[in-house]
């Protein structure tokens, strides 16, 4: 039996998109603040938006985010 180790897909200060259908921050592009945390399921990052001077946070699984923004 073959195991395999689940590494995460998002490095700390990437950019991201949000894909989440039920977040008001769809479409939105944001920056990955940390290490992301793991459960048994998935992992979660957290991940910092700016807009108009505020700063947002927000929390969201792997499967939320898109692809990467250069």
């Amino acid at each position: 039996m073959v195991y395999q180790i689940a590494a995460p897909k998002f490095k700390m200060g990437s950019k991201v998109i949000v894909n989440s259908n039920s977040s008001p921050y769809k479409g939105h592009t944001g920056v990955i603040e940390g290490e992301p945390a793991k459960d048994t399921f998935r992992f979660w990052y957290i991940v910092k938006f700016e807009s108009n001077g505020l700063t947002v946070v927000g929390r969201f699984a792997e499967e939320q985010l898109g692809g990467v923004v250069d």
